[in-house]
């Protein structure tokens, strides 16, 4: 599979089957996310493989709120979501969440250097040149497990409590900062996707101005 393939092959999965991803497999699949650019040369970005089920709970646990359809779609609607791919998918996913950490073949936790506190940004968006750098390692992930037949998906860390729960949960050090999980693993067979919206490079691309 060329490059080009893998990217059209990824997805986003939430159902994954009872069939492990090998030790070999899973370091290939990360050799291939560290090998991403590095906003500061250094590569600060480390992963946490969460095998013991008991602190898989405790991760879910502490962000996991069971709702009925009728909630979810009244949240939905105070977020402003009109479409109806949109609304379809955030239907199934959010339920999803916690089966996802729980069932996953591997539940990865990803973590970055951060010298300064990452939302208190003044300065300009090079204040946040540590955590793109960390989402172009994630995504040189996913496209290297999509040419392995395994599939992910990410579940950002919301708040900075949740954030908080899982350095204590997994010692993670205090100056290390925890984008999202990322549970990957080979696909359910009736593994549900939504198909995004298609776009074209000729439909985005505009020369010398915006509309042109």
């Amino acid at each position: 599979m060329n490059v080009y393939e893998a990217i059209a092959a990824r997805r986003t999965i939430r159902d994954f089957a009872p069939k492990p991803v090998g030790r070999g497999v899973l370091r290939r699949i990360l050799d291939a996310g560290l090998k991403a650019p590095s906003h500061n040369h250094l590569r600060e970005w480390y992963f946490v493989l969460v095998e013991d089920q008991a602190r898989r709970e405790a991760l879910a646990r502490f962000f996991f709120t069971e709702r009925t359809e009728a909630e979810l779609r009244e949240m939905l609607d105070g977020w402003g979501m009109t479409d109806d791919r949109q609304v379809a998918m955030y239907l199934e996913a959010i339920p999803r969440q916690a089966s996802m950490v729980l069932g996953a073949a591997a539940l990865l936790v990803p973590c970055f250097r951060q010298r300064s506190e990452l939302l208190a940004a003044k300065k300009g968006l090079h204040e946040l040149n540590a955590f793109a750098s960390m989402w172009a390692v994630l995504e040189n992930v996913l496209i290297a497990a999509a040419s392995e037949g395994i599939q992910g998906v990410t579940k950002i860390i919301s708040t900075p409590e949740e954030r908080d729960h899982v350095r204590k949960t997994l010692c993670i050090p205090d100056d290390y900062e925890i984008p999202c999980y990322l549970p990957i693993g080979y696909p359910a067979e009736d593994a549900i996707w939504h198909e995004q919206l298609a776009v074209s490079a000729e439909e985005r691309l505009y020369v010398d101005r915006w509309g042109t």
